[in-house]
């Protein structure tokens, strides 16, 4: 099947360089792809899982999953499959195009970084693109977070799902049974009870992935223990709008978390309101820059079941500074 779809590489034609991701199962390295040994070749990345990982056999079947989902992905803002290598020596690996920023989340947290709230929100729209994408072609992420997006050199925000981000992420998974861990921050309600999931709960795993990256990376829900997550969600609570966050991205981040799926939007609509709040953030800013020495986010969970909200509380996260 490999060889049909074209999909397998010779081994000899990837050149290992610098580790840039790692964790107890396996390694992501930067590499080149090359056709000839004369050829300059390509920038890529190549995910390797160790021989001797704890899943073993299951782990590599998943592995080979994930790799061949990929494999018709044809999208700018949704990382693509290059190929797979397989040899004795190194394994399975997965080749992909290379991202020179890294996952989004790392991006955002970097106080070398100082990206606007206009890029911050452009980011949303590339994910928002990347997932209209993915749900018209039925395909279903159940993982969508910042760390599960990467960020090219350009400044193109893909789509992707590095099963290692598990791994590198790993108190973003909670596991109530010490087996299967889930990344409950992200989980609409229909999930975390019923293990459902439908391209109704991305888009409430979309909702919270605005609000990370409004607030450049906070852990969603800070003041709430993994365990009490459902608790705090079937009282009608939500996270409140962080400071500096404009409303009307805040009242698309409440549209996502709606409790009925059905009254949740699409992506297709997401891609046109959050590029529609760009609009209003330029007319609003246009004669003039507002720069922020400190960011802050409203901590305080909203208490929507009396239709009234909790007095926020401000806490100072890091000298970012962010600008509009």
């Amino acid at each position: 099947m490999l060889e049909s779809e074209n999909l397998l590489l010779k081994r000899e034609r990837l050149h290992l360089g610098r580790v840039i991701g790692q964790g107890q199962f396996g390694c992501v390295y930067w590499g080149v792809l090359k056709a000839s040994e004369s050829d300059q070749g390509e920038n890529v990345a190549v995910k390797t899982l160790r021989n001797n990982s704890r899943g073993g056999e299951l782990d590599s079947r998943s592995f080979l999953e994930e790799a061949l989902i990929m494999k018709d992905f044809r999208h700018v803002n949704v990382l693509q499959l290059i190929g797979l290598t397989i040899d004795d020596r190194d394994g399975l690996m997965v080749i992909t195009p290379y991202m020179k920023h890294g996952d989004v989340l790392s991006y955002i947290r970097d106080e070398n970084n100082n990206p606007t709230v206009h890029q911050l929100i452009t980011f949303g729209i590339h994910v928002a693109e990347g997932m209209k994408y993915l749900s018209d072609a039925k395909f279903v992420h159940r993982d969508l977070a910042a760390r599960n997006c990467m960020l090219s050199g350009d400044m193109v925000v893909r789509v992707a799902d590095f099963g290692l981000s598990r791994d590198v992420y790993e108190k973003d998974y909670y596991s109530s049974d010490n087996k299967t861990k889930l990344p409950v921050r992200w989980m609409a309600p229909e999930s975390l009870e019923k293990g459902v999931y439908s391209h109704k709960t991305d888009v409430w795993s979309y909702g919270v992935l605005l609000w990370e990256l409004i607030t450049r990376g906070v852990t969603p829900y800070p003041d709430v223990d993994n365990w009490d997550i459902i608790n705090f969600l079937k009282q009608g609570r939500r996270m409140q709008q962080p400071d500096f966050c404009p409303k009307e991205l805040y009242i698309v981040m409440l549209q996502c978390w709606q409790n009925d799926p059905k009254k949740r939007p699409s992506f297709e609509t997401l891609v046109t309101d959050v590029t529609n709040i760009i609009a209003i953030i330029e007319k609003r800013t246009r004669d003039r820059r507002v720069s922020l020495n400190v960011t802050y986010v409203n901590c305080s969970p909203l208490d929507t079941s009396n239709g009234t909200e909790t007095s926020p509380e401000l806490h100072p996260l890091s000298e970012h500074s962010i600008s509009y």
